[in-house]
């Protein structure tokens, strides 16, 4: 049997960047790295996640991260947060996620630049655990 996903903790912030919604996620044990991004006539630089897989989808009302450890202090870690109702619409291919050490940062861009507070206050609506997926008739044989 496979290991269950742990969800991180995690808060919210709205007054980082004007029209969005930073969730920030706390990984402890996650690793980045700087690389040089070229783009343009000027480079960049970014960080990347080395010690884990992070993927994260972003729907209008919905999103999904998921991180999976692979060495280091994030060895067999496995951690998804699925927000399945957010408070308002976000543009989904504007928001974007970035990292740093122990978190990973949802940039969430707001449809209207409206304040999503004080709805946030009970925080967001995470996705139930998966039922069991063991089939009705190996539950009733154990």
């Amino acid at each position: 049997m496979s290991e269950a996903f742990a969800t991180p903790s995690y808060a919210t912030d709205e007054d980082t960047k004007a029209g969005f919604l930073r969730v920030i996620v706390a990984l402890k044990g996650l690793k980045t790295s700087t690389c040089l991004k070229r783009s343009g006539f000027l480079p960049s630089f970014e960080k990347k996640v080395k010690n884990a897989t992070v993927e994260a989808t972003f729907d209008v009302l919905s999103l999904c991260l998921t991180v999976q450890g692979q060495k280091g202090g994030m060895d067999n870690k496995k951690y998804q947060l699925k927000i399945r109702q957010l408070v308002h619409e976000i543009d989904d291919g504007k928001s974007y996620y970035e990292a740093e050490d122990d978190r990973i940062l949802l940039f969430l861009c707001k449809k209207e630049d409206v304040s999503w507070y004080p709805e946030l206050h009970a925080g967001l609506e995470t996705a139930p655990d998966p039922p069991d997926e063991t089939p009705d008739e190996e539950k009733q044989e154990q």
